[in-house]
């Protein structure tokens, strides 16, 4: 009995319990941070994984804790530096949030977090992007709208609201407002993507960015305002004709935007929404690119990303619409669909007065096109308002330019550099037009093997 009392061995005794008692309690932290970390990957949207996996730990911890305080400073340190304090920090680590550069991936978890993050995310993104313009606060910007008052709205969708406004040095601008969701933007990431880009680029046909403000848990960004409204109402609203030399001005001034973006931003940037209602126009009807909130980066070296299809029903490439690949060909193709646009003074999606079926205007458009190409007769497809009064050989290059650019293979389609040269005329429009005849004169079987296998030579551009 004097044995068992004997205080080394109930000291042995005591460890050997708590040892048993380290056991389980560790075993129950890894079984928690497992649980956690697999709910944090099945809803990354979400806090709660991340506090389950958080308890995890500690309660992997606690019993380091315990032991650490039988023992002498030799062993403390051995149990600081134990393997599964190491887990533990790598885990902190990663659980521990960064600042994040701007991204153009959504990302869903934003849109779950505090409001507080909104200031946090843009002062990132001033950081990141060198975000050097005006910051204006609430109460200027609702001075420059009469409080925001819906006589002031120029547009609303799913964003939210752009309002005119007049700042007190006389400019006129339009305000982006983000749409909140109980005081917080609902759709931050596109937002800030949009910022992102624009404050990077500079280009006479693109819409220019003035300043931002962040203030009554609202976002918003200060644009250059573009008084002549877009090239859709000109086109399917407005009473007034547009003639044809403004078309083509309008086409080759967007194409000398676009190209920008494609080729001279290192890195490349993908425009993903070109549509007309995205082509402003001053009262010269000089256009500029505008809505930068889908934007992609595209490095060099990548031949594509992948990405979320997103953009307007009627503009989007085929490729991208069912793969999600993201090229410069994918905004050639809506481009294409632009130049249709001008062309026929028809919308990009048909309904037929009767029957109210729906139809692609690029599956309109593509037989005309090549029946054109190939008798020269472009009467099926030009405005009939315009009443033949357009230059013929300019007629020719935009159809050329529509033809190649809405073709179904995007390896086919020429970069917006190219199309530019062709709606000026520096290179000759034949060699498009007769690449268009031909293939559709190519056999069907001939266009399933190169889907097949597109690296093929059986199907010449």
């Amino acid at each position: 009995m004097s044995r068992i009392c004997d205080p080394e061995t109930i000291k042995w005794l005591l460890r050997l319990i708590l040892a048993v008692l380290t056991f389980f309690v560790s075993f129950a932290g890894c079984c928690v941070v497992l649980v956690g970390l697999g709910l944090e990957i099945i809803f990354r949207m979400y806090e709660f994984p991340k506090r389950i996996t958080r308890l995890g730990l500690r309660l992997m911890e606690t019993p380091l804790y315990v032991m650490n305080s039988c023992y002498n400073d030799q062993e403390r340190a051995a149990f600081g530096s134990s393997p599964i304090t190491e887990v533990r920090n790598h885990i902190f680590e990663k659980l521990t949030p960064q600042t994040p550069p701007p991204s153009f991936e959504t990302n869903k978890s934003s849109r779950h977090s505090d409001s507080c993050n909104v200031s946090v995310q843009v002062s990132s993104l001033k950081s990141h992007t060198g975000f050097a313009h005006s910051n204006f606060t609430y109460e200027e910007l609702s001075a420059a709208t009469n409080n925001f008052s819906k006589e002031n709205i120029l547009g609303e969708g799913g964003f939210g609201c752009v309002y005119k406004g007049k700042l007190p040095d006389g400019r006129e601008v339009a305000i982006k407002m983000l749409k909140g969701n109980k005081g917080l933007p609902a759709e931050l990431d596109e937002f800030q993507a949009e910022a992102a880009v624009i404050s990077q680029v500079h280009h006479r046909h693109l819409v220019g960015l003035v300043g931002c403000a962040i203030g009554h848990d609202k976002v918003m960004l200060v644009f250059e305002f573009v008084a002549n409204k877009t090239l859709q109402f000109h086109l399917h609203e407005s009473k007034d004709l547009m003639e044809w030399p403004t078309r083509l001005k309008v086409a080759i001034g967007s194409a000398k935007g676009l190209a920008y973006l494609h080729e001279e931003c290192k890195p490349r940037i993908i425009h993903r929404d070109v549509k007309a209602a995205n082509i402003l126009l001053d009262h010269s009807f000089e256009p500029k690119v505008g809505d930068f909130g889908l934007a992609r980066y595209i490095n060099d070296e990548n031949t594509h990303v992948s990405t979320r299809v997103m953009g307007t029903i009627g503009y989007l490439a085929p490729e991208y619409a069912s793969t999600g690949q993201l090229t410069d060909k994918s905004d050639v193709f809506s481009f294409g669909v632009m130049l249709v646009e001008l062309i026929s003074g028809r919308k990009p999606i048909m309904r037929n007065d009767t029957t109210h079926m729906a139809r692609s205007l690029v599956d309109w458009a593509r037989p005309l096109v090549a029946h054109a190409a190939t008798d020269g007769n472009y009467d099926s497809l030009v405005d009939p308002r315009l009443e033949n009064k357009y230059n013929l050989e300019e007629l020719k290059r935009m159809v050329a330019c529509a033809g190649a650019c809405i073709h179904f293979f995007p390896d086919k389609r020429p970069h917006m550099i190219e199309v530019l040269r062709l709606l000026e005329g520096v290179v000759s429009p034949d060699s498009y037009l007769n690449a268009i005849v031909q293939f559709h004169q190519t056999p069907v079987s001939v266009i399933l093997a190169h889907c097949s296998d597109p690296d093929s030579s059986s199907l010449e551009p």
